[in-house]
């Protein structure tokens, strides 16, 4: 990446593929719009093209594999390979983490994915930019017990394998004074919402994770997927520092994140796509669906690096 003033990234996640006559319905009612999938990737292309985004990188669930969706096993492979060719049509350098919902269907296979990007198994990116540093840390790195004991042989929860720890315990050691930024598809912690909590939106180890931040200090921001609605928060470890989640493309408010990074300060945008009817219907479905476009004040966000 050369040198310049600004960055602007593109975030989405949990864009959930798959083109079929029925929409997905989610334990609490909410409408998931995969028979608009092509509408809402091709609007979504158009969007990030038309921001000039410097790069792309998607949180993860990028199709509807694993347990749950039983996406027939032609269709994931298709899907997956669809995604990572539409993304790179951008024409912005791309990066992926995977989500437990990339893993073939019905198993833990995440081979595909993998081959795919170009990716180690349980091992994530570290992306170094004028501004900040990028740690994109695998949440994906189960243990054959974790992974015998889940249904389906998929893991809904995240677990970073030590590995991962290593790199990530190195990445932000080595960071030599520049300001941190991690992104995860699983949470590292709870949202600040109404809506209860349940374990597997969690990472498993991820005290192990805080640890890590805590020890080195230099972390501005932490960025996750998975819980499909955006909350942000701000704690503090040595310096504060902002914890999000990011919304789902697939369901309300059916958008993607811009994020551009100066020298001392991040802007976190929330970015709708122009598709107001299947938005709407997102929205009213399972007795309503606003709250997982989170408070106002976080839509245009701004915090120091």
């Amino acid at each position: 990446m050369t040198e310049q003033s600004s960055t602007t990234i593109g975030i989405v996640t949990d864009t959930h593929y798959w083109v079929r006559s029925h929409p997905v319905y989610t334990t609490e009612g909410g409408l998931q719009l995969q028979p608009w999938s092509e509408q809402i990737l091709t609007t979504l292309l158009a969007e990030l093209q038309a921001a000039q985004v410097d790069l792309i990188i998607h949180l993860g669930d990028q199709v509807c594999g694993g347990g749950g969706y039983a996406m027939p096993d032609d269709e994931f492979e298709e899907a997956m390979g669809l995604m990572h060719r539409c993304l790179h049509s951008v024409g912005a350098p791309v990066y992926a983490l995977p989500g437990n919902h990339d893993v073939r269907p019905g198993s833990s296979d995440l081979r595909k994915f993998y081959s795919l990007w170009q990716s180690e198994a349980g091992i994530g990116k570290t992306i170094d930019l004028p501004q900040a540093r990028l740690i994109l840390l695998n949440t994906m790195g189960h243990t054959p017990e974790q992974i015998a004991d889940a249904p389906d042989g998929d893991p809904v929860y995240g677990y970073v394998a030590e590995a991962e720890l290593a790199r990530l315990d190195e990445a932000i050691a080595m960071a030599d004074g520049r300001p941190v930024l991690i992104f995860t598809h699983q949470l590292l912690a709870p949202w600040t919402g109404s809506q209860p909590w349940r374990d597997f939106y969690g990472v498993h180890n991820a005290s192990q994770v805080w640890a890590i931040i805590q020890r080195h200090g230099g972390v501005s921001a932490i960025l996750q997927g998975h819980a499909h609605r955006l909350d942000i928060q701000e704690c503090a470890v040595g310096r504060p520092c902002v914890v999000g989640v990011m919304p789902a493309t697939i369901e309300y408010p059916v958008a993607w994140m811009q994020l551009r990074l100066n020298s001392t300060q991040a802007h976190l945008q929330l970015c709708r796509l122009p598709l107001p009817e299947i938005s709407a219907l997102a929205e009213q479905s399972g007795g309503g669906q606003s709250w997982r476009q989170g408070e106002a004040n976080w839509w245009d966000y701004r915090f120091s690096l």
